[in-house]
């Protein structure tokens, strides 16, 4: 299984450049692996420069990782990390909590973090 780059993800959701956009659907559709940093980086692509509300885009990267074809570390705190994004939680802050789920806890001087991670977090908040 191979894994895949922002740039072959966006192909596959945008369908803006013909050749790409094809290319992105074979790879995608032979069984690919998406980092978390993929998914960080695209969806920071996606909100920044394609200007897509947030809740476009959890809705795309949702339905990107239930692609039977798809496979992403932790898929269910993934979908949670998604949530929280689309509800308003910087997709960054929830991608930390989701990598540091086996710490004690998450230190951060941000007291949002914790605000927008809500009581289900993957690891305690400490709001330092």
């Amino acid at each position: 299984m191979r894994a895949i780059d922002t740039n072959v993800a966006a192909r596959f959701l945008l369908a803006d450049h013909p050749e790409q956009t094809a290319a992105a659907i074979a790879i995608i559709g032979s069984g690919v692996y998406i980092p978390l940093t993929v998914l960080l980086e695209l969806g920071w692509l996606l909100t920044s420069r394609y200007r897509q509300s947030r809740e476009v885009v959890a809705a795309a990267l949702l339905n990107l990782i239930d692609l039977p074809s798809v496979q992403v570390a932790e898929v269910a705190i993934v979908r949670w990390a998604l949530g929280r994004f689309g509800d308003g939680g910087d997709f960054a802050d929830m991608l930390h909590l989701v990598a540091a789920r086996d710490a004690t806890a998450f230190a951060t001087f941000d007291r949002g973090v914790a605000i927008a991670a809500g009581p289900d977090s993957p690891v305690a908040v400490e709001t330092l």
